[in-house]
């Protein structure tokens, strides 16, 4: 694990297409925000995880192989979701 310190307005880059920048902290929470292709998903850790046991527990009683594919949303955990709003920041100084 490569762990990094930043501050408010930095960012680190991921490869040539994803930044991650800090946007605030307040005790401990820090805000973050994602810039990416639109194509590129984005998940919490805990609803990454949810998705992941999700699919194993439907697919160990059917014919399907392990494989290493994306998880899919099943509809019974996207139903329990609320929308993320997203927000927008703009890096004009004036």
């Amino acid at each position: 694990m490569l762990v990094l310190s930043r501050r408010i307005n930095e960012s680190i880059q991921i490869g040539t297409d994803i930044e991650i920048m800090v946007i605030d902290v307040r005790g401990d929470v820090v805000r973050l925000g994602i810039t990416a292709p639109q194509s590129t998903q984005i998940w919490r850790k805990e609803l990454w995880d949810v998705i992941v046991k999700e699919n194993r527990t439907a697919a160990e009683g059917s014919d399907i192989a392990e494989t290493k594919l994306t998880p899919r949303i099943p509809l019974s955990t996207f139903s329990k979701l609320s929308k993320i709003p997203t927000v927008h920041v703009s890096n004009k100084t004036s």
